[in-house]
């Protein structure tokens, strides 16, 4: 009896022991696995290139919203330091057009910080009136964003908004632009230089009292395979030929009031080239539009340096053909100038552009806005 007791205990002892074995295995495997797939920290150099490419995407997502540097109300930079690691935390405060849902930002940002990795996490705190995105990478704090509504309109804007419609890329054909000039409204002619029809619709549109800008072309990346079209301002050329050449240019188009930008994502990247063709400008009583085709233009920036008259515009009408795209682009115009007293929308030549103009026209004046000359808006 005594020796089947021992044997069962140490069967016991032995099933205990393979038990114990096991376990530690597991454990050990499982810390093993958590061990490799683990974040190893970011070089220091690594770790500025995401910040860099956060960067990135917050510019892009900003350009898409159509927000203008006005309304970047708070932009700072304060030093972060954890042990011997240093890092750079940026501070952004955005004002918003109510137009502009709080849901549809936040999948966007999410969306686009995504394809950063696992390093770039992102979290969100939506309110009523503000949302807070808070953009860490390797659990650091890089940026912190706040978006929110702009205030109800003062007593000035409610009563007199302003709305501007500039028609880019006139002079190519003259039908729509004949449509265009028949329309009973302030409506803005953006006119090629060089085209078969510039001048023509030019002096037709000032016997209408319409106002005129020139539509300048500008080097755009991917030139020479982008073309901008005749009497374009390139990055190459000295600040003699830029003059001369902007100087064929104005000289193309009869009456004009100011000049925007044709295309142009490189050269108005170019502070030191812009300032040469803004100069002149400015010397010829011309004020400037930005078209904001690039995230990273110096447009306005460059403008104000120099005390030029000028404005960027607050979103592009038909980037989109479609018809009901157009007439959303259209409402949200309608909702920035109540809501800040002004706006200016830039559209082209297409036939779905100008039946969704002339739909809206008679709706925004119910709503009080004024279709003005973009002379109006600017400052």
């Amino acid at each position: 009896m005594a020796r089947r007791g021992r044997s069962k205990r140490g069967r016991r002892n032995r099933w205990i022991g393979y038990l114990i074995s096991f376990l530690i295995g597991s454990l050990l495997t499982i810390g093993g696995y958590i061990y490799f797939i683990q974040e190893r920290p970011l070089s220091s150099e690594a770790f500025s290139q995401k910040v860099f490419l956060v960067d990135q995407i917050i510019r892009g997502q900003l350009y898409e919203l159509g927000v203008p540097k006005k309304d970047i109300l708070l932009q700072r930079s304060s030093l972060r330091r954890k042990g011997d690691f240093a890092w750079g935390e940026s501070l952004f405060k955005i004002q918003l057009p109510r137009s502009l849902p709080f849901s549809s930002i936040e999948q966007n940002f999410k969306r686009s910080l995504s394809t950063l990795g696992r390093p770039v996490t992102m979290k969100s705190s939506p309110l009523s009136e503000a949302l807070h995105l808070e953009i860490r990478i390797q659990n650091r704090i890089t940026h912190r964003l706040t978006f929110v509504y702009a205030r109800t309109p003062t007593i000035r804007a409610a009563l007199r908004p302003k709305v501007a419609i500039v028609i880019d890329d006139l002079g190519g054909e003259n039908h729509i632009a004949q449509e265009v000039l028949d329309l009973d409204a302030s409506i803005t002619f953006s006119i090629l230089p060089f085209t078969p029809y510039s001048k023509i619709i030019a002096q037709q549109a000032h016997r209408k009292r319409k106002e005129i800008i020139l539509h300048l072309p500008m080097e755009p990346h991917g030139y020479p395979k982008t073309k901008p079209g005749d009497g374009v301002l390139l990055c190459e050329m000295d600040e003699e030929r830029l003059r001369q050449q902007l100087s064929k240019d104005i000289a193309a188009i009869p009456y004009i009031k100011g000049v925007s930008n044709h295309m142009g994502s490189r050269l108005m990247e170019d502070p030191e080239k812009l300032r040469v063709v803004l100069t002149e400008l400015k010397k010829r009583g011309l004020f400037f539009l930005d078209s904001r085709t690039t995230p990273q233009t110096v447009g306005l920036q460059t403008a104000e340096s120099i005390g030029l008259k000028a404005a960027e515009r607050s979103l592009f009408i038909d980037h989109s053909q479609d018809p009901e795209d157009i007439r959303e682009q259209l409402e949200k115009l309608t909702h920035l100038s109540l809501t800040t007293g002004k706006a200016i929308g830039i559209g082209h030549p297409y036939p779905s552009t100008l039946k969704a103009i002339k739909e809206m026209i008679p709706k925004m004046r119910e709503k009080g806005i004024e279709i003005v000359p973009l002379s109006s808006v600017i400052e």
